[in-house]
Order: structure tokens, then sequence, then C-alpha cells
């Protein structure tokens, strides 16, 4: 459907951050003519009915993938300590969207294609997939294809996780698919591997050599020695327990000392070697990855202190790993090297058979919408194919610099391993194979200030584009709610920290941020975004500030603060919060 004309902003995708960005702007500024383009038939972005494959579920329990400002409801029918179904989590962003009455400003099946700024540099044209012009502001992610060398001759179906909605069924049917492989270390291969093991299918999972290895998996719950028993959501929202994480902004909870003696002495690192040391212990026990032989092959490369929001949960309605116990799935560390017919090799020679390749790898984590002028990808500060040499340069140096003074704020941190895919992470196609004699064309990552603005537009003080969803926190939607409202005071100027008048280089804080989540968490997704894990709150703190908010919200007590953990009901009613402030410091200037 065309959608013609002039929009005071648009908003590209129907998913959770882009539905937030869309309820925020419109609960500070009604009067707003306001687009939503997304691709998808329905509503809900990766939750679309489209995309859920029979028996998905959210890696949450109730309580965690919602809103702060609209809880599920008992209506859904999940009660308290259960996991969401994926027709659950749709239905739930359609009552959202209709009850903030953005959902009639959905445009479906309306792909944005590219974009340019407008010469007068206060709005973007924007083309869409029937060539129809738009103009405002967006945000999305794609995924990559499937590319593997041979698999023209392989003669059996070859899908991305992303499609077992659409093939699943046909696959789970077919009494010739009997022997699947599935090639992947997150969550999505899991589900894949769930799905055909628990429908009787054999299944091969493929754990390429160079990848970041098997992704952290934990129970719901777990027990942490002395220190009792914990929601594993929950955990890491506690700030006690982000004092034990290195953080360039942690001390602005007033938790300083505490962070300068665990990460900056020797004894104190000491005690948080040991925490994460212990955490990851009894992560993995507690699971059941200790009580076979078979399942040391799934066991993480790294303790958890490296992983980020790669973090996941057992979710499924029995036990996953019995699969890998009883032998139905068998694990294999090995590159794929070629597919022929019915086959997989891997590099080490083996032959396993297969009737059908399940290839769970990851995303890439671009713009929707193509910028059609190369050369300001580098001020826009989107993940890019295409920076001229001297940007390259411009960002090596600066990354360099940041690299040597998070390193002397943070001596663990230059100690990390990198995952053996580090010089490989951002091909264009993991199954490329690299040929030194050619030039390799890898992706700049992103490059936001606050995760959320171009460096470039924020020095100059341009208004009129930001990314939601371009970063990874585990307290995502309390994030994209607070996210969403620090997008429209910028865009509105109405920050009390403004990049362009009050900060010094804003190309710096952007090279510290980027290099900070890269060397912080290097198995998490640092090299395409900015990833928040247990640093997710102190982050959200750092927002609140430039709105004027406080980001401590337990009612003064410091024992609260810092042993409860942060929850949705903590951020209700922020824009709300908000907007009577704003009111209140209109009031007094006239």
């Amino acid at each position: 459907m065309a959608v013609p004309g002039h929009f005071d902003l648009v908003v590209v995708g129907g998913g959770f951050s882009g539905l937030s960005a869309a309820k925020v702007y419109l609960q500070c500024a009604p009067d707003t003519k306001l687009v939503i383009l997304d691709n998808n038939k329905t509503i809900g972005g990766v939750w679309a009915t489209e995309r859920l494959y029979t028996g998905l579920r959210s890696n949450n329990l109730r309580g965690m993938l919602e809103f702060p400002d609209y809880p599920l409801h008992d209506g859904f029918g999940v009660k308290e300590g259960e996991y969401l179904p994926g027709t659950v989590v749709h239905d739930y962003l359609a009552e959202y969207a209709k009850h903030w009455s953005i959902y009639n400003c959905i445009r479906f099946e309306s792909k944005a294609l590219h974009t340019e700024q407008l010469p007068n540099g206060e709005g973007w044209h924007l083309t869409s997939h029937d060539e129809e012009a738009h103009r405002g502001n967006w945000s999305h992610l794609t995924t990559s294809a499937i590319h593997v060398k041979g698999q023209e001759s392989y003669n059996a179906p070859i899908v991305n996780t992303a499609s077992l909605l659409k093939y699943g069924p046909e696959l789970l049917g077919d009494p010739n698919v009997t022997q699947v492989t599935v090639i992947g270390t997150g969550k999505s291969a899991y589900d894949a591997i769930y799905t055909f093991a628990s429908a009787g299918k054999q299944v091969d999972w493929v754990i390429r050599k160079d990848d970041h290895g098997p992704a952290w998996m934990s129970k719901s719950h777990i027990i942490l020695g002395p220190l009792g028993k914990f929601w594993v959501e929950h955990l890491v929202t506690r700030r006690f327990f982000a004092w034990m994480s290195p953080c360039l902004w942690g001390d602005i909870d007033g938790s300083g000392s505490w962070r300068h003696f665990l990460h900056r002495t020797w004894l104190g690192r000491n005690v948080s070697n040991l925490f994460w040391w212990k955490m990851s212990a009894d992560i993995l026990e507690q699971s059941g990855y200790n009580d076979d032989p078979k399942l040391k092959a799934l066991h993480p490369d790294r303790d958890i202190f490296s992983t980020a929001t790669t973090f996941a949960i057992l979710n499924y309605p029995t036990d996953v790993l019995q699969y890998v116990r009883d032998g139905q799935v068998k694990v294999y560390h090995e590159n794929i090297s070629r597919l022929s017919d019915h086959a997989v090799h891997l590099q080490d020679g083996t032959m396993l058979n297969s009737s059908a390749f399940v290839a769970s790898t990851g995303w890439l984590h671009g713009p929707a919408v193509d910028f059609t002028h190369k050369a300001t990808h580098s001020e826009l500060g989107i993940t890019s194919l295409d920076y001229t040499e001297e940007d390259k340069t411009f960002w090596e140096k600066l990354d360099a610099k940041a690299d040597a003074e998070i390193f002397r704020m943070f001596p663990k941190l230059a100690t990390l391993a990198d995952p053996p895919c580090a010089e490989q992470d951002l091909k264009d196609n993991p199954f490329d194979e690299v040929d030194s004699n050619l030039a390799r064309r890898e992706y700049q990552p992103w490059r936001l200030y606050r995760s959320l603005i171009s460096p470039g537009l924020a020095a100059k003080g341009g208004r009129s584009l930001a990314f939601a969803g371009f970063s990874a926190n585990i307290t995502g939607h309390i994030r994209n709610e607070i996210s969403g409202l620090w997008i429209y005071a910028y865009m509105n100027d109405q920050l009390t920290i403004d990049p362009c008048r009050d900060v010094d280089d804003v190309y710096w804080d952007v090279a510290m941020l980027q290099r900070f989540c890269l060397k912080r968490y290097p198995y998490g997704f640092g090299r395409r975004f900015q990833d928040f894990f247990f640093d997710a709150v102190p982050w959200n703190d750092v927002l609140l500030k430039d709105l004027g908010l406080s980001g401590r919200r337990k009612g003064g007590s410091w024992w609260r603060e810092c042993f409860e953990p942060y929850k949705m009901d903590d951020y209700r009613g922020i824009t709300a919060e908000w907007l009577a402030k704003q009111k209140d410091m209109e009031a007094k200037k006239s």
C-alpha cells in the first residue's frame, strides 16, 4: 500500500523497538503525523504470525517480555512463572499497539528501500517498495542469506531458522527427512534442534571451530552458593551483581569506591574472578551440562564473564539435552568444507548423511534502508562495507586510543581472549572462504552516540535521524521505552545533556562505547553493535540522566537499591514522569 506525501516521523519496523518509539513519540506529541512501515503481513517484527514456527516460545518468563507501560495481563492465558508462546507475544504486541493508538499507523507489506537526506538537512527522502516517497526516521534488522559451497548439488532443502514457520511443517511431516543437519551455536540453533529431535528426527549438530562456540544456556532459576536461589533474568539487573562487572559508566549510581576496589586492585580482581568462576560452574552444574560426557561438547568456550546477550534460557517443555545424552542428537566441533548430494562434508573428512540443512548463522545487523550516499556511512555511524580509506584510518586511530584507555582502567579486559572467529566475524557471509590474495569485504560496526544517533549528525545538532533497537540490552523492553523517550527529547532539543552543546568530542565518546562493548564482551555482539548485559541497568541510568531523571528508583532505600532486582514496574510511567517534569519546568520559566 502506498503512503504518499510528507510525514513528521517515519518508523521502519513494527517490532518491539519500532512500536515503543512510535508510542513514546505520540504520547509526547499526539498531533505528530506518523507512519510505521513494516515489510511483514502482520505486526510484531520477528514475532509476526508468518514467522512463528511450531513450538516457538519466548526466552523470558512472564513479566520480562513486555513494556513497562503495558503489563501482560492474565487474559493472555500465561501464568506467572511460565514462558510465553510466540502467538501470545504477537497478540500482546497487537493489543499494545491498539491500546496506544498506533496500530492504525502501521502500513504492512511496505518495504523501505533507499533514502537520501534532503538538501536542507532537515529531513529524509525515503522510497518504499512501491516507489512512493516518504520522509522521516527509522530502524529495523535484516537477516543474512545462506551461501554454502556445493549447495547446488545438495538436492535437499536448505533453510534458515527464520524460515522454519514456512518450511518446518513440511520437513517435519516428510518421511524422507530422517537426518537433519543443524549448524549454529545460539538459541535459535537449540530451538531448531529441539523442533526436529522432538519430532523423532536424527540430528547432526555442527558447531564450527571458527565460531563463538556453544552459547551459554541456563535453567530459569539457579542457586549461587550461599547467596541463595535466583531467577536468572533478575540476577543481572541487581546493582550488586553489576558491581562485579567492569563498566565505563558504572559509578553513575554512586558505587565508584566499590568498583575501584573490585576492578583496579589485585585483591578486588581476585574476588571478582572467584565470583565469575563460581557463577559459571553453578550454571553448568545445575543446568545439567556435567552429568554426561556427551554434553562436554556443549560447554561454552569461555566463562560467563565474556558473554553478553547471547546468553539464553532452557525454556523447552522437556529436556533438550536428553536428546544429546540418548545419542539422537550428535554434536560435531568442525568447520563445513562443502555440501554434496544429501551429504555435509566436514573439514576433518567426516561425511554426514543429510536430508535437510538448517542454518542458524545469526543476523546481518544492518539498516533495512539503503543509504544512497556511501560516503556518508561513517558520519552516520551505520554498519557498512563502504567506508573510505580515510574513514577507516580515522576510526582505527580512535579505536586504538580507546583500547589503551579501557585497558588502563580495567587491566583484566586486556587479558580476555577473542573467539576463533574474531578475524572473520564481520564477513558478508559466514560461509565465505577467505582468500588472502583478495581484498576482504568486512563490515564496519555500528558506531552510534548513546547507541541511538549518528555521531556526525549529533556533533552538528542534526535532529532528523535516530536508530532504535540497534544495540542489545538484557533489559530490552525497559531500554526500548527509555530509548524512545531519549529519541523524542533529542529530536525536540529537550535533553539536559545535549551531544552538540555539552560533549567535547562525540566521536571519542562513540569510540569508547563501541570498543568497551567489544572488549568487555568478546563473545558478545560487540563487533557489530553495542551490547549491554551486566551493565544494562547502569546504562539505563546514563540515558535517564540525559533526560534529567533519576536512575535510582527504589525509594531511597540503600539495601533495596543494591540488592533488589530492577524490574518493569520500577520504570512504569517513565514517559508521563518526564512529561510532568517538563511541564513543571515550563511553568517555572513563565
